[in-house]
């Protein structure tokens, strides 16, 4: 099991800077909602009482870390809810994004497509090189002090790399937090978006819905297209992007566990799925994918 962002949210999640989780009394706020977080809420719950009692936990998105903006729509628990399960021959996948959850069985076929395309788009050649994410010192809080903040400014110290990480885009629309089109830009229209997923490849569903969007926004709302032009003018005036937009390349940037590569087999199954949609997403809207792994 993991956690997937549901269609109500897929827009606002890039910007959002707090979830707040809630059944009844008990209340949880944090910065990354994560499966553990929703889990709390049912794990005394006896078995086939579960998921109903997950539909009763309310969860909200907020586009400040004050909890004053809510991001989007409140959904429940069990919109967040994605299963893959493998019985005999056959692979389940249960989805509720959209309200209805539902369990879906997945051919032979499909898997097989899956997989191939996944392949070729591994093996592909790629126009990024990031830097090794080596690991730190221990902070204040006892965290290892390379996060994604520190790796975000190693990789945009190359010439022709610029950092925006944090540098939101805060229209009428979006509010609070704003919108965050990419951790770094490359030098030939790269978006390049950053994850790291240690312990699970759940944080990828996230990562990918966030090339999404910002590739669907930068498209259709010319408000935002302007501001993150006038960002990047003000970084570098001759920027290949200011006179050639219709050419984006999206770049997840991803460290797995142990900073292994990035294979089919190494990816939640789920994960593989969320990632082929995107792919087929985004080269709709005339963006090209790259994915490139991020070594120790």
């Amino acid at each position: 099991m993991t956690i997937g962002v549901p269609d109500s949210c897929q827009e606002s999640y890039s910007s959002a800077q707090a979830f707040r989780a809630r059944r009844g009394a008990r209340t949880i706020e944090t910065s990354d909602l994560q499966l553990h977080h929703l889990l709390q809420f049912v794990q005394d719950k006896p078995e086939g009482e579960r998921l109903k009692a997950l539909g009763d936990v309310r969860v909200t998105m907020f586009s400040d870390d004050d909890y004053q903006t809510p991001a989007s729509v409140t959904t429940n628990g069990k919109e967040w809810l994605i299963a893959d399960i493998t019985m005999g021959a056959d692979r389940l996948f249960y989805g509720n994004g959209n309200g209805n959850g539902k369990w879906f069985e997945v051919g032979v076929g499909f898997l097989e497509t899956l997989e191939e395309e996944l392949a070729a788009l591994f093996t592909q050649p790629q126009t990024v090189t990031l830097p090794p994410w080596t690991k730190g010192p221990p902070n204040s809080k006892g965290h290892d002090s390379h996060d994604e903040d520190w790796f975000n400014h190693q990789a945009a110290q190359p010439d022709g790399y610029l950092l925006f990480d944090e540098q939101n885009i805060v229209t009428e629309k979006f509010r609070g937090g704003g919108l965050e089109i990419c951790d770094v830009l490359g030098p030939q229209n790269q978006l390049i978006c950053i994850k790291k997923a240690p312990v699970s490849t759940a944080p990828l569903n996230h990562l990918f819905a966030q090339g999404v969007v910002a590739v669907e926004t930068l498209r259709s709302d010319s408000e935002v297209r302007a501001k993150f032009l006038e960002q990047v003018a003000a970084h570098t005036p001759g920027h290949r992007l200011l006179h050639d937009f219709g050419t984006l390349r999206v770049v997840f940037g991803i460290l797995l566990k142990d900073g292994q590569d990035i294979r089919v087999d190494s990816l939640f199954a789920f994960a593989q799925v969320s990632l082929l949609q995107s792919v087929r997403r985004l080269r709709a809207m005339n963006a090209e994918v790259e994915v490139v792994a991020i070594h120790r």
